[in-house]
């Protein structure tokens, strides 16, 4: 059996914090890819997937564990590898020829170098672009200068963090063709391409092997091995097929099947969405009869299918949607409180967050303080402690959103001093 040309050994990532905790980003992974192959790290959002990708090439040092390229232990960033970024981080100042040029090793001859960069300049279509500017060139375009950076230096493998996010769907399409090409062709030395991708039908359609990270903290939740034939026909049963077993996969992770009387027993982390992006998921469920399956939903709010996600299960956590399966649903509350006026809706909110536990501690945690009046700091203490794997500022951010909505808790960010409205409470 051939050496893998990725191994992952017991890998975690932890960050102190400035209160002297730590937080999980990833925790324990393990994976092993072989050579010649197309993975995904299929996630949602704030799972570590980006962390992850960066340790692989080196540019990031994990906590714990080991990378190792073709059996050997990866000591640095790794110069068999090279990185498509998601918002292009092309040099405004320079043209497309300069900026692919930045990516040349320099340990090859004057007259060769230039040879190598008119060869990847042909490959990705770029000729008779070479003087532009960026400024000058569309979203797909500024991504084949960002993959003709990444190939002019011979990679083995291809990273790509979010590579197509930032397009519009076709020219999406048409650089995801492209990409597999170049692939498929060995173009530039290239053996193997690495995705980070929150799309699931990207996943399938690009990847033999799919890594799924579980979040808080990003863990392998499981390991697909795609045997879908290429080329693949995204409108085949079983295209449809794979992508629905992905999507349980997932979504068991992140929307799991929890009883509801279970949901407000225990203090627990709550999704970092607005009031606003909650009743704007809300509004579209409305207008498509009350019911959605989640990935439509996310198409519809034109969010990542991880953000939908967190604002489905922040609208479940009020009661105003339930989430049987994959589908997003109206119920009767939550339908009440879209017909209702401003200060209805007010009313029904501060209601339903008075039952969550983390927002139900930090206006205790008001409330018997001197004055009815707490820091941001100490507030961000008080989370830290409670919940040492979350982001405190975030969180911190997520309950006075709410809290200010239902008018339960008043924040002065001059003096970012958190108190308590008592009327209300």
């Amino acid at each position: 059996m051939s050496t893998p040309i990725i191994t992952l050994k017991n890998v975690s990532m932890r960050y102190k914090m400035p209160e002297g905790n730590y937080f999980t980003a990833l925790e324990n992974i393990n994976f092993s890819l072989e050579s010649g192959k197309i993975a995904a790290i299929l996630g949602p959002s704030g799972c570590g997937k980006s962390t992850l990708l960066r340790i692989i090439t080196g540019l990031l040092k994990p906590s714990e564990g080991e990378v190792y390229y073709k059996g050997e232990l990866q000591k640095g960033v790794n110069d068999k590898m090279s990185m498509v970024f998601q918002n292009f981080a092309l040099f405004p100042w320079k043209t497309v020829k300069e900026n692919i040029e930045l990516g040349l090793k320099g340990d090859e001859e004057p007259e060769k170098q230039e040879k190598i960069v008119e060869h990847i300049i042909d490959v990705v279509g770029l000729e008779g672009f070479e003087d532009v500017y960026p400024k000058e060139l569309s979203g797909g375009m500024k991504q084949r200068v960002g993959i003709a950076r990444a190939l002019v230096s011979n990679p083995e493998v291809l990273c790509m963090d979010e590579p197509f996010s930032a397009l519009d769907a076709l020219t999406s399409e048409n650089l995801r063709e492209e990409v597999l090409d170049f692939w498929s062709e060995g173009a530039a030395g290239l053996s193997n391409i690495l995705i980070v991708t929150h799309n699931i039908q990207e996943a399938v359609y690009m990847a033999d092997e799919i890594f799924i990270l579980a979040s808080n903290p990003g863990s392998i939740k499981a390991i697909y091995h795609n045997t879908l034939p290429f080329p693949r026909d995204q409108k085949s049963a079983e295209f449809f097929k794979t992508v629905d077993i992905i999507y349980n996969i997932l979504t068991q992770n992140i929307m799991p099947e929890v009883p509801r009387s279970s949901m407000y027993d225990r203090i627990a982390p709550i999704p970092m969405v607005s009031v606003s992006e909650i009743i704007g998921l809300l509004e579209v469920l409305d207008d498509n009869k009350g019911r959605l399956e989640i990935f439509e939903l996310s198409e519809h709010i034109k969010r990542d299918f991880g953000k939908t996600i967190s604002i489905a299960l922040a609208a479940e956590m009020l009661g105003f949607v339930e989430t049987p399966h994959h589908d997003v649903i109206f119920t009767t509350l939550g339908k009440k409180f879209l017909e209702s006026d401003v200060n209805e809706r007010k009313i029904i909110f501060k209601e339903q967050i008075l039952k969550i536990p983390l927002i139900r501690a930090v206006i205790d945690l008001v409330k018997n303080s001197e004055d009815n009046v707490i820091t941001r700091e100490e507030c961000e203490d008080f989370l830290m402690e409670k919940l040492p794997n979350e982001r405190p500022d975030e969180l911190f951010e997520t309950i006075v959103n709410f809290a200010l909505y239902a008018e339960v808790l008043d924040y002065d960010s001059r003096d970012e001093e958190l108190s308590l409205i008592t009327e209300n409470v």
